[in-house]
């Protein structure tokens, strides 16, 4: 798959859900992401952290555009169910379980027919798709 900042690529419900499945590939995906928005290397996301890069993971659902009390109900949300030692930030299992749900809901919403997507270069539909490349190609 192309290095460039955007490629359109058709994918579907089996293009994520066997990222996610591959455990492998998914759990090194998921410390690269983990890493990226903890760029301070403390070991845990804040709200504030998560606030400035989730969107960039999954662009395209609304993430980045919706209002700021919004996406706080949503962090809040987050926080609620991935947090699961209550200190207040999400640490690298706890953000692989909350990748991993949120893959697979987008994989249920994708369906089963092939959809044309942008996908914009370091996002996790863009590594499911070069995932996907990368199996049929071997």
């Amino acid at each position: 798959m192309s290095k460039s900042a955007v490629v359109l690529h058709a994918l579907n419900n089996l293009t994520v859900t066997r990222f996610v499945e591959d455990a492998t590939s998914f759990e090194k995906c998921s410390k690269e992401c983990f890493g990226a928005l903890d760029a301070d290397g403390k070991g845990g996301l804040s709200r504030e952290k998560l606030r400035a890069g989730f969107g960039k993971l999954l662009p395209g659902i609304g993430y980045v555009s919706q209002p700021k009390d919004e996406i706080n109900v949503l962090h809040d949300a987050i926080f609620e169910r991935f947090d699961a030692d209550k200190n207040g930030v999400i640490d690298c299992h706890e953000f692989k379980s909350l990748l991993m749900e949120t893959m697979l809901a987008v994989a249920r919403g994708i369906g089963g027919s092939p959809v044309l997507v942008a996908l914009e270069h370091g996002s996790l539909l863009r590594k499911a798709a070069e995932h996907e490349q990368s199996r049929t190609s071997n």
